[in-house]
């Protein structure tokens, strides 16, 4: 991970990489906000991604990423990695939205994102939320719905939960 998050170990990463093994985003654009290392956004290209945007507001996060890209041989025409936040995506998209948003990061940062969801989601496209305690779900869940998502799995693990969103 250099001296970015990721290594895959931790329960968050964990859930997130179940996830995307239980459903592989084969054909589908994908976006990792909040990047880290880079382990979500090559999880997602070896399950069948068609497209994967990264994203860290973190500058070493992001060397982290295209470092380890290097490493592990992924091909930046499927990749496309930036420094910055849900603007930064926003720019590097155009117009185009993402099939599946993953976001790994802390739960005020995603209650803080949240109202930019749709404009990178697609209508059917669903988003996997990381990085919160299974005590924040709730409130999270309560806050998604205040922006028109409603949350139709929760899943645990030590403590740690991994919400998947979607439009009604």
């Amino acid at each position: 991970p250099g001296s970015a998050f990721g290594t895959g170990s931790h329960p968050t990463t964990r859930l997130c990489l179940e996830q995307l093994e239980k459903y592989p985003p084969k054909n589908l654009v994908v976006a990792d906000l909040g990047c880290g290392s880079g382990v979500l956004s090559f999880a997602a290209i070896g399950l069948g991604a068609r497209q994967v945007f990264a994203v860290d507001i973190d500058s070493l996060a992001v060397k982290a990423t295209l470092d380890n890209a290097e490493i592990n041989s992924i091909d930046f025409c499927q990749l496309s990695v930036v420094h910055g936040s849900v603007d930064a995506l926003q720019a590097r998209l155009k117009k185009q939205k993402v099939d599946l948003l993953l976001c790994n990061i802390l739960a005020s940062v995603i209650e803080s994102l949240a109202p930019k969801f749709d404009q990178l989601v697609a209508p059917n496209g669903k988003v996997v939320l990381s990085g919160l305690l299974l005590s924040q779900a709730s409130r999270l869940i309560k806050v998604l719905e205040s922006f028109g998502w409603g949350a139709f799995s929760c899943v645990e693990k030590d403590s740690w939960a991994m919400l998947e969103v979607s439009r009604p």
